[in-house]
């Protein structure tokens, strides 16, 4: 990890900076995450009294900080917090989230078909019931989502609807009291009630300003209001230690609620002064060329800056950029596949971005299909696989016994792995004859299919029902006794060989287990040890041969040595539905911003390339070509 001598003057002025709030603008590769996370460190060297909350819009970015702080410090510190806007509001929400109907062992609802089920009990108590809503309840939830992030409060016309409809202000509220009623929250309701929570109760505001001498922003350009709404509670004074590390030229979420208008906020709210880190210390100067080319061509929101290479002892590579024109989609991918071969690269060492998941996906095929091993990552917010994921859900009945949803999910996996259906309903009424517990109720059930046998059954009876011992059952599982928990052993006592999913996910989960107790010490809660869990996704790491084929928006923190950016051409990127807006517009400017982060995430060289046709129609070259300087 670098050390504070090795800082350039711009990055040690950034982490010397004193108490007033400070701006810290950072270009690609500029090393913010050093940058932050050791100023966290001189904060809590220099003064035994200071304490730290850093906040992300990552969980990667929060578990590198938390990981370099660590190390930096040879210990896990409870005077520095790092972790996500999310997380925050939950850890508040846990504390004091009863003053708005929270409990604190509330369970986070991570599956759209969770969520329908209590949007649909909504909308059956509405006065007119259904016949003014959207019949596509998945897209009146990404409604519902979007109002969640720009922080409105279900009174009135929202902000960035041109009309609202009458029916929306008491449908939004209606689904907000059914959460609290159920103690089920999901992503944007965590942000809801946290602000809900500190607005009106100021003695709580109080009481969680004091636990921070001094709070960080990183990523802050990716923020929504509601993100916001919660930094001006936490920090709401002029002259509070604030420092926050952004990149206007990487605002690229404008669908999820980001806004340039956030700095226009931030300028308004703080006595702001500004530390620029120009220097890039992952791109080559021909890549960094391209770049500053391309994004000139923006409105720039604060400065005129342009980012720099720092190319000490960096040896200049013979084809560190170049473009190429194919004829067709699918030969694109089999150009990918055929040069990384030719120049002898590692698989992992390249990865393959596209502006949406179509394109990627497609390249993906290709490169299968041409003997490449590819890799798609999709985020995953729960495991697939029958055995992990039936632990899961015995956790989370364990934590709260009478969750009626958990019961649905857990009735559905038994049947999903064992074939035996049972009946929630039923399981539910059965669970009166012992004390109203749901989880009891479900294992006497399970058991009687089973015929007690079940290794599974066994472990979650003795560690789950009789008594509480969660780390043991999750430890024992994670440690090997996944191999006895077969499909076969849930319904007959047989164990089965555990198939490739399982064996992924069992992986995925251990190192999800490894990042909760370092963040939260080995003595973490059940209640929080869900809530973690849940936050996190269940995403697995790219095997190690294969080509990651990657969207630009998922590639924003990443860097790779060799990166293919494929589809330049107009109207794949930037898009047909930007270029609707006008080829200077707001919408390009953005697909622009993404078209600047995807060459910025390049260490060694970069390869452009463009299909003749794309979905069988003819496609010009793309205009940030001719912007970085291409004839197209």
């Amino acid at each position: 990890m670098i050390t504070f001598r090795e800082l350039n003057p711009n990055q040690r002025r950034a982490v010397e900076w004193r108490n007033s709030p400070l701006l810290v603008l950072a270009g690609p590769g500029s090393g913010k995450t050093v940058v932050l996370t050791l100023r966290v460190v001189r904060l809590l060297e220099e003064n035994e009294n200071a304490s730290a909350l850093a906040l992300t819009f990552t969980n990667r970015a929060a578990a590198e900080m938390r990981n370099r702080l660590n190390r930096r410090l040879g210990r896990h510190t409870e005077r520095a917090h790092l972790c996500t806007f999310h997380a925050f509001a939950a850890d508040i929400l846990g504390q004091h989230g009863s003053h708005v109907g929270i409990r604190p062992n509330f369970g986070l609802l991570t599956q759209d078909e969770d969520r329908i089920a209590i949007l649909e009990e909504v909308i059956r108590d509405l006065p007119s019931g259904d016949a003014e809503l959207p019949q596509d309840r998945a897209n009146l939830l990404r409604l519902i989502d979007r109002l969640f992030s720009e922080s409105y409060g279900g009174d009135g016309p929202s902000s960035f609807l041109a009309t609202t409809p009458q029916w929306l202000p008491s449908l939004f509220r209606e689904y907000c009291d059914a959460l609290a009623a159920a103690n089920r929250l999901d992503f944007g309701s965590l942000l809801h009630f946290a602000n809900r929570l500190l607005r009106e109760r100021p003695a709580v505001a109080r009481a969680v300003r004091l636990g921070w001498t001094h709070v960080c922003v990183d990523e802050f350009q990716d923020t929504n209001q509601a993100q916001y709404d919660l930094l001006r509670v936490v920090a709401p004074d002029r002259r509070d230690s604030l420092f926050v590390v952004a990149d206007d030229d990487q605002i690229i979420y404008q669908w999820n609620g980001a806004s340039p208008k956030r700095f226009d906020d931030l300028r308004r709210d703080y006595e702001l002064e500004t530390i620029q880190l120009p220097e890039s210390y992952r791109c080559p100067p021909e890549i960094l060329d391209r770049a500053n080319r391309l994004i000139r061509h923006n409105r720039r929101l604060i400065s005129c800056r342009e980012t720099v290479a720092v190319s000490e002892g960096r040896i200049p590579h013979p084809d560190a950029v170049r473009y190429e024109v194919i004829g067709h989609p699918s030969e694109e991918a089999e150009f990918v596949g055929r040069d990384i071969r030719e120049r002898g690269l590692a698989p992992s060492d390249c990865v393959v971005l596209g502006r949406t998941n179509r394109l990627v996906q497609l390249a993906a095929e290709r490169l299968r299909r041409a003997g490449q091993e590819a890799f798609v990552p999709v985020r995953k917010s729960d495991f697939d696989s029958p055995v992990a994921s039936l632990l899961v859900d015995a956790l989370r009945l364990a934590n709260s016994r009478h969750d009626r949803v958990v019961l649905r999910r857990i009735c559905r996996q038994w049947e999903r792995t064992t074939g035996v259906p049972l009946d929630p309903h039923a399981v539910g009424a059965a669970a009166a004859l012992v004390g109203g517990d749901f989880l009891r109720a479900w294992a006497d059930a399970a058991s009687v299919n089973a015929g007690g046998g079940s290794t599974a059954l066994r472990r979650i009876r003795a560690d789950l029902v009789d008594g509480l011992n969660f780390p043991g059952i999750v430890d024992a599982f994670l440690g090997g006794d996944w191999q006895s928990w077969g499909g076969g052993d849930l319904a007959d006592g047989g164990p089965a060989e555990p198939s490739e999913t399982e064996t992924e996910e069992l992986e995925t989960w251990r190192a999800l287990h490894g990042e909760i107790v370092r963040e939260c010490g080995g003595g973490v809660t059940l209640n929080t040890y869900l809530q973690r869990l849940d936050l996190l996704s269940k995403t697995p790491p790219a095997p190690p041969n294969a080509v990651p084929c990657i969207t630009v928006h998922r590639s924003k923190g990443l860097q790779f040595k060799h990166v293919y950016l494929i589809g330049m051409a107009q109207e794949v990127f930037p898009s047909y539905r930007a270029l609707q807006r006008g080829t200077a517009s707001k919408e390009v400017e953005e697909e622009r911003r993404s078209c600047f982060v995807a060459i910025t995430r390049t260490q060694k060289t970069l390869t452009l390339t463009r299909a003749r046709e794309y979905y069988g129609y003819d496609k010009a070259a793309s205009q940030f070509l001719g912007e970085m300087g291409w004839p197209g």
